[in-house]
């Protein structure tokens, strides 16, 4: 086995999984096994979708939910100058897309639904058609879509926090105003134009993802910067849950690492390890 692509493939994927494998490296592969070469876009498609679901959640419970309590605002014009507001959950993941679109990376990130509060959001062709059976079998799809050529999945976005019930149901321009917890609001969805690609490329999409949150997350922080109000959270390792605090970008993305480490971990040694 090549150790020096082993540990770009795990650092890579997971923050600080170096000090990780030092505590608990994997056992010395057999020699029948062998690094792959190039991943499905499947298999990384999976990875992103693990490390966003963590993102949103914390985000969503940890930062917008506990935030409101301490008298924190969140608005759809939050990234108006003279807004002093955080994003949105699904505004947050539009940063996040965004910020991706602005990179040489061709990944697609987009939150859609069959209700959407934007008209703009709402699936269209296959994809509604895909979503259609998510709603039935709540499992993820994957599939390529022959209109845009490009090689799509799909996973489920549930109801997982109150803020977000309360917002979609109480919205103005909202199509459906019974969501309940648990339910599947929509679909956070993935595109690529080819079926697999090569270490360098696939680090190069996590790191773009990776790269859409820090800068959206630090454009919020920066509200708090401009803004004269006394009230104003003290930005450092605390919590909004702890008083009026906000995490630094820091503290927010090592809190997301110790999440989704773990599940990560599994599905890249299942992913990068091929039987010859």
């Amino acid at each position: 086995m090549n150790t020096r692509i082993f540990y770009i493939l795990l650092i890579g994927l997971i923050v600080s999984l170096n000090i990780y494998l030092f505590v608990s490296a994997p056992p010395p592969l057999e020699s029948s096994v062998s690094v792959k070469k190039r991943f499905a876009i499947n298999d990384i498609f999976e990875q992103l979708a693990l490390e966003n679901d963590a993102t949103r959640t914390l985000y969503t419970k940890a930062i917008v939910g506990a935030g409101k309590k301490q008298g924190l605002s969140f608005d759809e014009r939050w990234a108006e100058q003279d807004v002093h507001a955080g994003p949105l959950p699904a505004l947050f993941l539009r940063g996040i897309s965004n910020d991706i679109s602005e990179t040489e990376v061709p990944l697609d990130l987009f939150l859609g639904s069959d209700f959407p509060i934007e008209s703009s959001n709402k699936f269209k062709g296959i994809q509604a058609e895909k979503f259609a059976q998510m709603r039935s079998d709540k499992k993820s799809k994957f599939f390529f879509d022959e209109i845009t050529g490009k090689h799509i999945a799909m996973f489920p976005d549930y109801a997982s926090a109150m803020p977000c019930v309360t917002c979609h149901n109480e919205h103005e321009r909202t199509s459906k105003s019974d969501w309940v917890l648990g339910d599947i609001m929509g679909a956070t969805t993935w595109a690529y134009p080819e079926d697999s690609l090569s270490t360098d490329d696939a680090l190069k999409l996590i790191a773009a993802y990776r790269r859409g949150v820090k800068n959206t997350y630090l454009q919020y922080l920066k509200k708090f910067d401009a803004t004269e109000l006394n009230s104003k959270p003290e930005i450092g390792n605390k919590w909004p849950s702890q008083g009026n605090f906000l995490p630094d970008y820091e503290t927010f993305s090592d809190s997301v690492q110790k999440l989704v480490s773990p599940a990560i971990l599994s599905t890249v040694l299942k992913s990068i390890y091929v039987q010859n």
